[in-house]
Order: C-alpha cells, then structure tokens, then sequence
C-alpha cells in the first residue's frame, strides 16, 4: 500500500506515474503474486489443520514465497526511482527484509534439498 499511495502522489511528465500502464501492469502483477501466494498458504494452513504431513509443500511454501516477496519489493522498490534505496522509506527496508528472509529458517537451497527428497529425487 505505500508504493500504491507513492505512485499517486508521485508525478512524472506532468502527471501521476500511476497513471502509466507499466505502472498499473507492474503493480497488478504483484497484488497477482500476493493473492496466490496467500491461496497456497491458506491450504497449507487448512491441510495441517486436518492432520497433513506436509514437509514438501512447507519447503515449498518457504521457497517460493520468500523468491515472491523480492519480486515484488524489487517492482516496488523500481517504482519509487532513487528513493527506494532511502533508509527513510520503508520500501528500503522492506527490500532487505526480503533478502535475508531467503536466508534464514533454511537458505533457499536447503528447501530446494528437501523438496527434491521429498519427491524421491
């Protein structure tokens, strides 16, 4: 939602960015992202609920939502032009945060061993 509120305020040749379609398709492609990766971790959610082992998708979750958000704070951060890398904007941080969530809890590579075991590989 910052980057949304940034892009309305934010002008460029005399009007919003959030008026250019690259910003508008960028930002859809993000929300997109978001959505599925909450759909994948609801079932997830509601599958351990019910009792479900569920090493891979977990490892999957993992893998594939952290790789997600730094797609996504990368657009955002692309979004914000030079003050995204800003230690004043929140995006800054964000972008970080995202990076090293790909590192702790099981580097990324760790999930992708698991995975592959999982699957008998």
């Amino acid at each position: 939602s910052d980057t949304i509120e940034y892009v309305k305020e934010r002008e460029a040749f005399g009007r919003p960015i959030a008026k250019f379609q690259n910003t508008r398709f960028e930002l859809v492609a993000c929300a997109t992202e978001v959505e599925v990766g909450r759909a994948f971790l609801d079932r997830l959610i509601a599958e351990h609920a019910g009792g479900a082992h569920l090493v891979r998708e977990c490892s999957m979750a993992k893998l594939w939502q952290t790789e997600m958000a730094q797609r996504v704070i990368d657009r955002c951060l692309q979004l914000f032009g030079g003050y995204g890398y800003m230690l004043e904007y929140p995006v800054s941080r964000a972008f970080m945060d995202a990076r090293v969530a790909r590192i702790y809890a099981g580097t990324n590579e760790i999930m992708k061993v698991i995975i592959a075991k999982q699957m008998g590989l």
